[in-house]
């Protein structure tokens, strides 16, 4: 098994990569630079994280499985991410080595890795398509908040892309979240991935 490394902190890439040298199963580990530059080194796996998940990887990594490690996002965040990314698995920081070992095995034979912490994340906007019948409802200001909020973006991040304030953004979500009937960010996801897609299309 051979695993790339490409996460925010080189100190915690590198003592990832010490770990795993030791484990039989894996014959070879690869830290990627910013610019994405190994040469010659297709890996089974790219362990990435919420800073590096974005960066384009380099084409021998096209076929690797990605693996987000997860720092403690949010619950918002988590959804976002699953949402807009291709993840084969996410796994938090106190992993231990003989269940991340696990999880590579298991998502080796096409199935998705998700931590019990979560799986929590996915369950609270499961059943939120049925909100996207009332996006109707909200005014295009409203919208781009929803979408904004898909995105992963807080309050301030909002208030700053929107040219509106802080103060704005918390009347305008707490209106959405009357509209839809929701309580939770994380329900708005979905929606938002509809809105963001609609605009392209």
């Amino acid at each position: 098994m051979k695993i790339a490394i490409s996460l925010g902190s080189s100190l915690l890439g590198s003592a990832l990569r010490e770990q795993l040298l030791k484990e039989p199963g894996i014959s070879a580990v690869a830290m990627l630079n910013p610019a994405g530059d190994i040469e010659d080194f297709e890996a089974d796996f790219i362990v990435t994280d919420v800073y590096t998940i974005n960066l384009k990887k380099p084409a021998f990594l096209t076929r690797a499985k990605t693996v987000l490690l997860d720092y403690g996002l949010s619950e918002d965040a988590i959804a976002a991410l699953i949402i807009t990314n291709k993840i084969d698995g996410i796994m938090t920081t106190d992993t231990d080595m003989r269940l991340l070992l696990k999880a590579f095995h298991a998502i080796s034979k096409g199935q998705i890795w998700i931590d019990n912490c979560n799986i929590k994340a996915l369950v609270n906007f499961a059943d939120s398509n049925k909100d996207s019948n009332l996006a109707g409802s909200l005014s295009n200001k409203e919208r781009e908040v929803v979408i904004c909020i898909s995105q992963g973006r807080t309050n301030k991040e909002i208030a700053s892309q929107l040219f509106i304030s802080e103060q704005t953004v918390k009347s305008h979500i707490n209106s959405i979240f009357k509209k839809l009937n929701v309580s939770r960010r994380t329900q708005l996801v979905p929606l938002g991935i509809k809105l963001s897609a609609d605009l392209v299309s």
